[in-house]
């Protein structure tokens, strides 16, 4: 079900989150905490669960290489 997380997909999704807006930080990315996290939270919520895919939703395909 869309929207639904168990315990360890929350612990995953904030895991990734903070790596993603840790790179963002070092990258001086000029999108915003706001716009990183809702990013994500789209993605989770149509059920991707896959750390490649979040970092390239935030960077495109040049970072998610790195990002899981």
């Amino acid at each position: 079900m869309p929207g639904s997380y168990t315990s360890d997909e929350l612990k995953n999704l904030a895991r990734v989150l903070n790596e993603i807006l840790v790179e963002a930080r070092r990258d001086q990315s000029e999108l915003s905490t706001d716009e990183i996290v809702q990013r994500v939270c789209e993605l989770a919520d149509r059920g991707e669960r896959n750390a490649q895919n979040f970092f390239a939703a935030v960077f495109g395909d040049q970072t998610a290489a790195t990002g899981a």
